[in-house]
This record gives C-alpha cells, structure tokens and sequence, in this order.
C-alpha cells in the first residue's frame, strides 16, 4: 500500500488526500478569508467575527494538515485496516476535510476556486462497496423490505 500513497489527480475517497492537498486550500482560504477581513470596518463587531472566523479556518487547515501527516504514517507501516485509533484517524480526516470544504464553497463562484475541494462521500472503495451494499438508494435503506 505505502508505494501506490501518491498524490491523486482526482479526489475520489477521504483516503486519497495527502498533506499537499490542504495547502492551496488553505491558501485560498486565508486570501477570500483576508478579503473579508478588510471589507470590514476596523473595531467592528463584523471585523471582529472575520478575523476570528479567518484564525479558526486557519487552524482547521493547520489541524488537517497534522492529521494527514499521522495518516500517511499509518499507511506507510501498513496500519490502515487496524481498528480503533486508526480507523478514528481516517473519520476525522474526512470530517475536518468535509468542513473545510464547506467553507470554500462559500467562495465557489471566485476563479481561483478548485473543483476538487468538495465533501468526499466515502473513506476508500471499501467503503463505497459496503455503503451500496446497505442502502440501495433508488428504494430506500430497507431494499424490497418492509421497514422491521
């Protein structure tokens, strides 16, 4: 596993980030966050929420980042299918990446914005295999089932 652990072209599953990916999105980020920053007045209680809005993006960013150096720890020692710490590890990557996502929407119409800086459904294809196994999503979480 730790030879194919290289950045992707095109984000499919949370496994798939690297370091690398967080940061020209915080980047972008910290410029769109900055721009709002100075669009409000100085000692205002909108300058005050901006600034602490760009701080807290910035230290999501900063925590990703660290969590994406410890994941790829795990899969260079070969560690991805242990349970418990590491399976933790891979959710929170996925959750700080969804959230930081999130905020770049807010900024998706600017040109400098990226494609790629969306919501990844799914950990890995495992993942996906398993989810489509459980929910057949044209009939609902029960399938031809009655709800029990």
């Amino acid at each position: 596993m730790a030879a194919d652990y290289r950045p992707r072209e095109v984000l499919e599953f949370s496994d798939d980030l690297h370091h690398e990916d967080v940061l020209p999105l915080q980047a972008f980020l910290s410029a769109r966050l900055g721009e709002v920053v100075e669009a409000q007045p100085e000692g205002s209680a909108g300058r005050f929420a901006a600034e602490r809005l760009a701080d807290v993006t910035r230290r999501d960013c900063v925590h990703l980042g660290d969590l994406l150096v410890a994941w790829r720890e795990v899969v260079v020692e070969d560690r991805i299918e242990v349970p418990g710490e590491t399976q933790r590890l891979r959710q929170d990557v996925m959750v700080w990446w969804e959230r930081l996502c999130g905020t770049a929407d807010g900024f998706r119409d600017h040109p400098d914005h990226r494609p790629r800086w969306r919501a990844l459904r799914f950990l890995n294809l495992a993942h996906a295999e398993l989810m489509a196994g459980l929910t057949d999503l044209s009939r609902g979480g029960y399938g031809d089932g009655a709800h029990p």
